[in-house]
C-alpha cells in the first residue's frame, strides 16, 4: 500500500469532477504569468468538496517561489492580520521578522515579495469575526500585485463583510458542490490504482465506500485508507466494503471534534445549547445562554457580541441561522451535524 496516495492531504494529479472550477481558478491566477496581480477568488462549498485541494493545486502549478509567490494560511489557526503576516514570514523564511508590530511585519512581507506577483490562500476565512476577516483582507490587498483565494463553506462570510471591503475584494465566485456517488467512486478508483495492488480491491467495495461518504471526498479517502489497513491486519487479500459504515461513523466523530476545535468558551456554550434545544429562535437561544452563564457564574457576552458569535458559528457551518426573522422569536437557529 502506498500510504501517501491514500492520504486526503495528498494533491492528486487528476482532480475528478472539478474541471470547470479548476479552469476558473487558473484564469484567476493567470495574470501572474504576465507579472500582474492575480484576481481574487471566493472558493466555497461544504467540507470535503475539494476546495483546499483545488487551491493548492493551482497555486503549486503556477508559483515558482521566485518570480511568482504562493502562500497558504489556515485562518482558524491564525485569526488576525498580525498572525497571518507572521505565518507568511515563516513560510518565506524571513529572518529577523520577530517585531511585535503589524505595520513592521507588513513592510517585511512587502520587501520579501520584491515586487513580484503573489497569491495567498486564506483557508477557513469564514470562521473569523467579520471585523477580523475585513482587517486581514484589507491588510493583504495593500500589498502590491497580491491576490487572495478565500476558502469558505458558503458565501455567507462574504456577505457579512462591509460593502467597501467586499467591493475592494470583488472576488470571482467559485462554487464547489458535494460529490455524487459516481464521482466519489471515480476518485476512489483513481486512488486505488495509484496505491494498491491490482488484485487487492474490487469495484463494489469502492462503490459502498462512496455511498456512505455522503458527498465528502476527504471522508471517502480516509475510509478507504482505514479499510485497507483493516484488511492488512486481518490478513485478507482484498479490501472489504462491509467495514465502510462503521468506519464512516468513526471518521464523522473525528471530523466533529476537529470542526469544534478552537471554539471559545462562549461558542461552545452556544453550540451545546443549540445541540440540546435546536431548532429554536435566536431570542430563546439568547435567554438560554444568559441563564446558563448565570447558573455557572460566567460573565455573559453583550447582545451585540452574542449575535456576532452566532454569525461566526453560522459562517463556519456549525449552525444555520435563517435570513428572515420569525416575529418575536428572532431568527431560526438549527444545528448542522457532520454528514
Amino acid at each position: 500500500m502506498d500510504s501517501n496516495s491514500l492520504s486526503a492531504e495528498t494533491v492528486a494529479d487528476v482532480l475528478v469532477g472539478r474541471q470547470s472550477q479548476l479552469a476558473k481558478l487558473r484564469a484567476c491566477v493567470a495574470p501572474m504569468l504576465q507579472d500582474h496581480a492575480p484576481l481574487n477568488a471566493w472558493l466555497c462549498g461544504p467540507p470535503g468538496t475539494g476546495k483546499t485541494t483545488l487551491a493548492r493545486r493551482v497555486v503549486g502549478e503556477t508559483c515558482d517561489g521566485a518570480s511568482m509567490i504562493g502562500a497558504y494560511v489556515n485562518c482558524w489557526e491564525h485569526r488576525s492580520l498580525y498572525g497571518v503576516l507572521r505565518m507568511l514570514l515563516d513560510q518565506l523564511k524571513i529572518l529577523g521578522a520577530e517585531a511585535q508590530d503589524t505595520g513592521v511585519k507588513l513592510d517585511r512581507v512587502r520587501q520579501a515579495f520584491r515586487g513580484h506577483p503573489a497569491v495567498i490562500v486564506l483557508d477557513k476565512i469564514d470562521r473569523l469575526m467579520p471585523a477580523q476577516r475585513a482587517d486581514i483582507i484589507c491588510g493583504l490587498l495593500a500589498l502590491p500585485k497580491t491576490g487572495l483565494i478565500c476558502i469558505a463553506n458558503s458565501t455567507r462570510g462574504l456577505a457579512a463583510i462591509k460593502e467597501d471591503v467586499r467591493s475592494h475584494l470583488s472576488p470571482v465566485l467559485i462554487r464547489m458542490g458535494p460529490y455524487s456517488v459516481k464521482l466519489l467512486e471515480a476518485i476512489l478508483t483513481y486512488r486505488a490504482h495509484q496505491a494498491l495492488a491490482p488484485d487487492s480491491w474490487r469495484q463494489p467495495a469502492l462503490r459502498r465506500i462512496a455511498e456512505v461518504a455522503s458527498g465528502d471526498a476527504r471522508l471517502a479517502i480516509q475510509i478507504l485508507h482505514q479499510a485497507v489497513a483493516a484488511a492488512e491486519r486481518a490478513g485478507s487479500p482484498r479490501v472489504n466494503g462491509r467495514f465502510a459504515d462503521d468506519l464512516a461513523r468513526q471518521w464523522r466523530a473525528i471530523h466533529e471534534e476537529q470542526r469544534l476545535a478552537g471554539l471559545t468558551e462562549h461558542e461552545r456554550i452556544i453550540h451545546e445549547l443549540a445541540k440540546q434545544h435546536a431548532p429554536l429562535g435566536s431570542v430563546e437561544l439568547t435567554r438560554l445562554y444568559v441563564r446558563h452563564c448565570g447558573d455557572h457564574e460566567i460573565q455573559p457576552m453583550a447582545g451585540r457580541t452574542f449575535r456576532k458569535y452566532l454569525s461566526r458559528l453560522a459562517s463556519a457551518g456549525i449552525l444555520t441561522v435563517s435570513e428572515a426573522p420569525m416575529s418575536r422569536r428572532g431568527r431560526l437557529v438549527s444545528l448542522n451535524a457532520t454528514r
